[in-house]
């Protein structure tokens, strides 16, 4: 019996263990699993055991940086939602809100809908403007897969004329 043999795990546990790890499970006799074929050919493998901890504590370097850099995201996102939603938003706020929400950034999409929805906007633009923009953004929110804003769009959509509506229908046609 293999290494590889004798312990049963889960596919998720292997694809998330190292390359070293991986290619010595791929390499053992038996089944190996269906992503061994994914692995590259040639892997670095490190000369002394001094190496492989000097590997390993980057590693864990590098993944305490993006935890961190991620965390600070999600403060900066929380803090100018809370400006947005008290109207204390700045133009600077707004404009950084876009540019997040054009990069796919769902959570900026429906933030978006809603200072639309809410009359929160830095150009002065009429009420009827600010819904159909409103629904239009909560439409990309929802392709970009927030399912929740479907009861904002619900509520928005019978408050919009027939001209809007055939608008709307014809720029999500276009985009689809």
């Amino acid at each position: 019996m293999t290494p590889a043999q004798a312990v049963s795990y889960t596919e998720d546990y292997w694809r998330g263990a190292d390359i070293l790890t991986k290619r010595f499970i791929c390499a053992s006799y038996g089944e190996t699993p269906e992503w061994c074929d994914e692995l590259p050919g040639k892997v670095e493998v490190p000369k002394s055991i001094a190496g492989v901890l000097a590997a390993r504590q980057q590693a864990a370097q590098e993944r305490e940086a993006a935890a961190k850099a991620a965390a600070d995201i999600i403060a900066a996102r929380t803090a100018l939602a809370k400006r947005v939603k008290s109207g204390r938003a700045s133009s600077k706020d707004v404009e950084m809100l876009v540019e997040q929400a054009k990069a796919g950034e769902q959570e900026a999409m429906e933030l978006i809908a809603w200072m639309y929805a809410q009359g929160l906007s830095p150009e002065r633009k009429d009420e009827d403007e600010l819904s159909e923009l409103a629904y239009i953004w909560y439409g990309k929110a929802y392709l970009a897969g927030a399912k929740e804003v479907k009861v904002n769009m619900d509520q928005l959509w019978p408050t919009l004329s027939e001209t809007q509506q055939n608008r709307i229908v014809a720029f999500f046609d276009k985009k689809t």
